[in-house]
């Protein structure tokens, strides 16, 4: 047997794409959670964790209330908790959640937990309150694997591949139900009162200029907001109801107070530099060194200066929403917008193309041939050099050298795009043959040495 297989480079590369595209899809799979939903967990679970039973608590369902906040204590120790942002490390993160629920035996430890409740209740004539309360609260695990004792089942649909700030809120949420089955709930009164002014907040992990970012208020009547940046005073808000829109002009840290008669809430948002924008519909653009090109942007005033490492200060402009450059290098260009005070406005990049050389062509030429007649209207045969890619692009004819069959003169060079033809040489001349061609373009000189035969008939 072979000790190795051959694979051709074209299965290789097949076999790359596809890896990279799984890799993709396990990706977006991931980050179909919102972001804001990771800034307003904390208060879900705060919430979900101040409910308590006001009546004596069941044997059974102490024991079920202790080992989950067990659970959940052993779970914030083996990821580790930032006090700073009140949440535990890496909340996004769901290699944590495999590794102590799924790997480790704590998702065991807690479907015991639940199978002991389930024994319990189903202990109980069919009939009983508790039973069917039991029933409803706990279904969708009972149809996942906790009725018939399948743990395995269980643990992979409540815990595989979940971010880990989520399991915590799954156990909240489980811990919740415990006590919704004991009855005599009630809120605890001081976790009430310390709840945040800020109901929800969208779009504050990342702001980029032109962005807008929404919070709600818990009573906007007795809440005064300030905006700061640089130290002075910023009106760049709207209120909508109970929601303040905020709407940044400027790149920086922004400093938010949210103050109220029960306390206040600061909150920091740093608005990056925003990038350029592709209409709907609009197809992808390609940038060539030498070709004008154009790239938009919105949402941003007073612009003092654009520039970008691929064109000199002569070749851009911008106005209107719009970047216009002659890009004189190909590669990586960056481009950088700043306001009239100095700050960073816009900050983004393109790969510019190298100039192709152009196809060349013979004017009035159909299938490779021209008439006598049309040649002796026009007294020349000219040459054009154009790409397709490249609409309206001036690529100049400097030179030719050309071989005309019927004349015996040899090759003969022509300045310019035209081969002059007088009507005395017409009637001997068979063939044209353009052996090669000079261009010459703004950022680059091509020649072209790709033989093109005209037929005179």
């Amino acid at each position: 047997m072979a000790k190795y297989v051959k694979i051709s480079s074209a299965k290789n590369l097949r076999f790359r794409l596809v890896s990279v595209l799984y890799l993709l899809f396990i990706s977006l799979s991931i980050i179909q959670i919102p972001i804001e939903w990771l800034r307003i967990h904390p208060y879900y679970y705060e919430y979900m964790n101040s409910i308590d039973s006001k009546d004596e608590v069941s044997i059974e369902l102490r024991k079920a209330r202790n080992a989950i906040t067990a659970i959940d204590s052993g779970f914030v120790d083996f990821v580790g908790f930032d006090v700073e942002n009140n949440t535990i490390r890496e909340p996004i993160s769901y290699s944590s959640t495999d590794q102590f629920f799924i790997l480790g035996n704590n998702a065991e430890k807690l479907f015991t937990t639940l199978e002991s409740l389930r024994d319990y209740y189903f202990g109980m004539n069919k009939n009983e309150t508790k039973r069917k309360e039991f029933e409803r609260l706990f279904e969708a695990d009972l149809k996942n694997g906790l009725s018939n004792g399948k743990l395995n089942i269980w643990a992979e649909w409540k815990f595989k591949h979940v971010p880990a700030i989520l399991a915590r809120t799954l156990l909240a949420e489980i811990k919740l139900r415990v006590n919704l089955l004991n009855g005599a709930i009630e809120l605890d009164s001081k976790k009430a009162e310390s709840q945040s002014l800020i109901k929800l907040a969208f779009n504050v992990d990342l702001l980029q200029l032109g962005d807008t970012a929404k919070f709600v208020i818990a009573d906007k009547r007795n809440a005064n907001v300030t905006v700061k940046y640089g130290g002075n005073v910023s009106k760049e808000y709207i209120w909508k109801s109970d929601t303040l829109y905020f709407i940044p002009k400027s790149t920086g840290k922004y400093t938010l107070d949210f103050l109220s008669g029960s306390g206040n809430e600061n909150i920091e948002i740093t608005v990056e530099p925003t990038t350029f924008i592709e209409e709907k519909g609009e197809s992808i653009q390609f940038f060539h060194e030498g070709k004008l090109s154009q790239l938009k942007y919105q949402n941003i005033g007073n612009v003092g200066s654009a520039t970008c490492n691929c064109a000199g200060a002569d070749r851009i402009t911008y106005k209107n929403g719009a970047v216009s450059f002659t890009p004189n290098k190909a590669g990586w260009c960056d481009f950088e917008l700043f306001g009239k005070t100095g700050n960073r406005l816009l900050f983004d990049s393109v790969y510019v193309q190298e100039l192709p050389p152009p196809i060349v062509l013979g004017m009035n030429v159909s299938a490779s041939r021209i008439s006598k007649s049309r040649l002796l209207q026009q007294g020349f045969l000219r040459i054009s050099a154009s790409h397709p890619d490249l609409e309206n692009f001036n690529y100049n004819i400097v030179g030719m050298k050309a071989t005309i069959v019927g004349l015996n003169e040899g090759i003969q060079s022509f300045q310019g795009a035209s081969i002059p033809l007088k009507e005395g040489v017409l009637e001997r001349i068979k063939y044209i043959q353009i052996n090669e061609v000079t261009v010459e373009t703004s950022v680059r000189n091509f020649i072209i040495k790709e033989p093109l035969i005209i037929e005179i008939i």
